[in-house]
């Protein structure tokens, strides 16, 4: 290792004992999910082959479209889903103690989510959605239900779950994040509610972070979006914001803020955006980069590669898990993206987000000289 790695790695010891006093708030998602494989062949006393990328299935699903077709899958994992819960559960496997308002199940939350750090409280609000992941070793597609999300607004928000107490729970973070805008319907009535009626209720003497996720916007309407971003910089006169982008979700919000010709190259669609979205900090994340813009420069990371992934439903939530940490621990960006990469790594190879004496094991084994 180098001296920067081994400065990085010093910090963590020195430091990672103060996450325990770092309060988080995060809202609003909650599912249960299962991850599945698709079997493309069976033979008597092997196991089956599975699809083993997108493309692949979905050649395969155009062959068969003049008649009828039947497909077998594998069922790989039930477990708790949703951007905000992973998130969480993640933050507190670090340590950090994480506030979580969200669809776990009402009256009652699922037993499911009892999976959960043990340093994440939960507020649940409505019962969770369900989502069935289609995992190949290209990506995945998510298919999802959340009527039941999808019905509660910031008033129906606020009635369960007191203004109060949710004032209350923003005001005594360090950070709040907001994911999974995307796929709820009701996000953006929620999110001016936290703008007219939270974070006006109190003040600190430095602004809080806050951090945006908000998953694939493929679906929404280019108004909607808008609306959304202009919420963001709105909320940035309260808070220091820092939004998270994937590939997907990066060209989608070039072609509806910039231009409808988006560049190949991510490094350039995400300058640009940075320049017209006029937030704190941008950060992109894939399979292979990673990136930081702040009126301070460009920062780029690398992934860690995992030879063979357990699956990658979760990866990005990790990846979001740990760049939060990160900037709690008050790590530089560069320093930020290694920490960010390693987290989701781990959680990649084996299924479980790390907790603080995995991510120095880790770290020592794998950060380049």
């Amino acid at each position: 290792m180098n001296n920067d790695s081994n400065a990085l790695i010093d910090t963590l010891k020195n430091n990672f004992s103060t996450l325990s006093s770092k309060k988080v708030t995060a809202g609003f998602d909650g599912f249960i999910d299962t991850i599945i494989r698709i079997i493309k062949s069976k033979q008597h006393g092997k196991e089956p082959e599975f699809f083993t990328s997108i493309n692949e299935f979905g050649q395969y699903i155009i062959s068969k479209s003049s008649g009828n077709c039947s497909i077998e899958y594998e069922v790989i994992n039930t477990k708790l889903g949703g951007n905000m819960p992973i998130t969480s559960n993640a933050l507190g496997n670090l340590g950090v103690h994480v506030n979580c308002i969200g669809a776990f199940g009402y009256p009652q939350v699922r037993t499911i989510f009892n999976e959960l750090s043990s340093n994440c409280k939960l507020y649940s609000f409505t019962e969770p959605g369900m989502a069935t992941a289609y995992e190949f070793k290209d990506g995945k597609v998510i298919f999802g239900e959340a009527k039941a999300l999808n019905s509660i607004g910031w008033d129906e928000l606020k009635n369960i779950i007191s203004l109060e107490t949710i004032i209350g729970l923003f005001k005594q973070c360090a950070l709040f994040c907001l994911l999974n805008w995307s796929e709820i319907d009701t996000s953006t009535d929620v999110w001016k509610g936290i703008v007219n009626e939270v974070l006006p209720a109190y003040k600190k003497e430095e602004k809080q972070i806050a951090f945006f996720d908000l998953s694939d916007c493929s679906k929404r309407s280019s108004e909607s979006i808008t609306e959304m971003l202009l919420l963001l910089k709105t909320l940035n006169k309260f808070t220091k914001v820092i939004l998270s982008l994937n590939r997907n979700e990066a060209r989608m919000i070039y072609k509806i803020v910039c231009d409808e010709n988006i560049p190949n190259d991510f490094k350039n669609i995400c300058t640009e955006l940075f320049k017209q979205l006029e937030i704190d900090m941008l950060v992109f994340h894939s399979s292979d980069k990673s990136f930081v813009f702040t009126n301070d420069g460009i920062t780029e990371g690398e992934s860690f590669f995992i030879k063979d992934p357990l699956f990658s439903t979760g990866a990005g939530d990790n990846f979001n898990a740990g760049f939060i940490a990160a900037q709690l621990l008050v790590l530089n960006a560069k320093d930020s993206l290694i920490f960010a990469n390693a987290t989701a790594a781990q959680y990649i190879q084996s299924g479980l987000s790390p907790q603080q004496e995995d991510m120095l094991l880790f770290l020592e084994q794998n950060i380049k000289a």
